[in-house]
C-alpha cells in the first residue's frame, strides 16, 4: 500500500497550495475599509457643496431680476465669489476623491496580480505532479500491477487532478478578465484626475477674474449709484446694435426656410451641456430693456469656470474667440434622429471663458468643450460683468447656418456673428 500511501500525500501537499491562495489577503481589511469611508466622506462633502453652490446661484437670479443699481451688482458679486470659492473647494473634493479612486484601483490591481502568481505557481504545481503521476502509472503498466486497489487509485488521483488543473486555468482566465477592466477603470480615474486639475486652475483664475471685475466697478463709480447708473447707459446701445445684427441675419433665414426648417423635438435627443441654473428661457422672454426682444437660445448660469460639455455627437464646425457678440463660441454639427427621420443640426455654446476644441474635431456627448464665463455681448453690457456668467446655448438646424462677419468692425474690432434657424433648446433637452 506504499503507492497509496504517496497518493495520500501528494493530495494532502496540494490541498495545501490550494488553502494558502484563499488565505491569502494582499489588501489588509482596515485599509480597505479606510479607503471606502474616506471615498463616501468624499462624496457626501461634494453633495453639500453642490447644494450650497446652487444656492448661490439662486440668490444671484432671484437679484438679477431686480432692477440694477450698484447696491444688487454689488451683492451679485458678493455671491458670485462665495459661488466660486465653494466651487474651488467642490473640485478639491472631487480631486481628493479621485485620488482615493485610484488608491483603491490600484490596490485591487495589486490584489489580482498577486492572486493570478499565486494561482499560476499552484497550477506548476498540479500539471507536474501530474506528468509525474502519468510517468509512473506508465511504469506500474509497463511492470504490472499486483494491487488492484492501487491501480484504481491511481486512475482517481489522475481525474482528480486534472480536474483541479482546469478549475485553476479558468479562475486565472477570469481574474485576467478583472484585471484588464480594473486596468482601464484606472486609466479613465487618470483621465479624470487631469481634468479636474485643470478645471480647479480656470475656477482659481476665474475668482481673480471675478475679484478684479468687482474692484473695477468700484473704481469706476467710486461707489456712487449715479455713476453706476451712468455706466449702463453708455452700455446700452453697444448691447442694441450687436442683438439687432443677430436678429435680422436670424429673421432672414427663417423667412427663406420657411415651415421646412421645423424639426420634430423630442425630449432627451441633447443632454443638458452644463451643471446650472436656467436663468432665461428661448423666445420673447420679456428682457427687451436688454436690447432685445427674442432671445434665440437659452442661457444657464453656474460658477465661473463650470465646465461645459458636448450636448450631443458631432463635429466641431466653427469658432470664435471675439469680445462681441457670443465672445468665446463653439459650433457643434451633428445628425440626430427625430420622429421624422434623421436631421443635421448645429449646437452653439457661447460666452465661454476659453474652449479647449479645435474645428474638425470630434466629439462625443458629455466630452468637455470650454469653461463658462461671461464674454462677448452678455448682459454685462448693461448690467455689469457680473450677471453676464451664463453659457448661452442655441440650436439651429443645419439648412441655412452661416457664420458672417460683424458689421461693427470699425467700432469693436472683427467678430464673426454666428446666424439661422433657431429652435427652442428646452423641447430638445431632458426635464432638469
Amino acid at each position: 500500500m506504499a503507492y497509496g500511501k504517496n497518493i495520500e500525500t501528494k493530495g494532502k501537499t496540494i490541498l495545501a497550495g490550494l488553502l494558502a491562495i484563499i488565505l491569502i489577503t494582499p489588501i489588509s481589511k482596515v485599509s480597505a475599509d479606510a479607503l471606502s469611508d474616506q471615498l463616501t466622506a468624499s462624496q457626501q462633502k461634494l453633495l453639500q457643496l453642490n447644494q450650497q453652490i446652487n444656492s448661490y446661484q439662486q440668490q444671484i437670479a432671484q437679484v438679477q431680476s431686480k432692477s440694477s443699481t450698484l447696491k444688487n451688482e454689488i451683492s451679485i458679486y458678493n455671491d458670485q465669489i462665495a459661488s466660486t470659492q465653494l466651487a474651488i473647494e467642490a473640485k478639491q473634493t472631487q480631486i481628493d476623491g479621485a485620488n482615493l479612486q485610484i488608491t483603491q484601483l490600484q490596490r485591487q490591481i495589486d490584489e489580482k496580480t498577486q492572486d493570478i502568481a499565486n494561482n499560476q505557481q499552484v497550477l506548476a504545481q498540479l500539471i507536474s505532479e501530474l506528468n509525474e503521476d502519468d510517468d509512473q502509472y506508465a511504469l506500474k503498466t509497463t511492470i504490472g500491477s499486483s494491487n488492484l486497489s492501487d491501480f484504481l487509485d491511481q486512475i482517481q488521483y489522475a481525474q482528480n487532478l486534472q480536474a483541479q488543473v482546469y478549475q485553476l486555468v479558468e479562475k486565472i482566465k477570469a481574474l485576467k478578465t478583472q484585471l484588464q477592466a480594473q486596468q482601464q477603470a484606472l486609466q479613465i480615474q487618470v483621465k479624470q484626475l487631469q481634468s479636474l486639475q485643470e478645471q480647479l486652475q480656470v475656477t482659481q483664475d476665474s475668482l481673480t477674474t471675478v475679484r478684479n471685475q468687482k474692484q473695477q466697478l468700484l473704481n469706476q463709480t467710486q461707489g456712487l449709484e449715479k455713476n453706476f447708473q451712468k455706466l449702463l447707459v453708455s452700455s446700452k446701445q453697444t448691447a442694441v446694435n450687436l442683438q439687432k445684427e443677430i436678429e435680422d441675419l436670424d429673421n432672414q433665414v427663417k423667412a427663406k426656410l420657411g415651415k421646412s426648417g421645423a424639426i420634430n423635438a423630442v425630449p432627451g435627443l441633447l443632454a443638458w451641456p452644463i451643471d446650472g441654473i436656467l436663468t432665461q428661457g428661448y423666445g420673447n422672454t420679456g428682457f427687451t430693456s436688454l436690447g432685445y426682444s427674442f432671445h434665440n437660445g437659452i442661457d444657464v448660469a453656474g460658477p465661473p469656470g463650470q465646465p461645459i460639455y458636448a450636448a450631443v455627437d458631432g463635429v466641431v464646425y466653427d469658432d470664435d474667440h471675439s469680445s462681441q457678440d457670443f465672445g468665446n463660441w463653439v459650433a457643434l454639427k451633428s445628425t440626430i434622429i427625430t420622429a421624422s427621420g434623421p436631421a443635421q443640426i448645429i449646437t452653439l455654446y457661447g460666452h465661454m471663458q476659453k474652449y479647449i476644441v479645435a474645428i474638425g474635431q470630434s466629439l462625443k456627448q458629455g466630452d468637455l468643450i470650454g469653461y463658462e464665463g461671461n464674454t462677448g455681448n452678455t448682459t454685462a453690457k448693461l448690467y455689469g460683468p457680473e450677471r453676464g456668467y451664463h453659457l448661452h446655448f442655441g440650436v439651429y438646424n443645419f439648412n441655412g447656418f452661416g457664420v458672417t462677419q460683424g458689421a461693427y468692425t470699425k467700432t469693436y474690432g472683427p467678430y464673426k456673428v454666428p446666424y439661422g434657424y433657431t429652435y427652442n433648446p428646452l423641447t430638445f433637452l431632458p426635464a432638469n
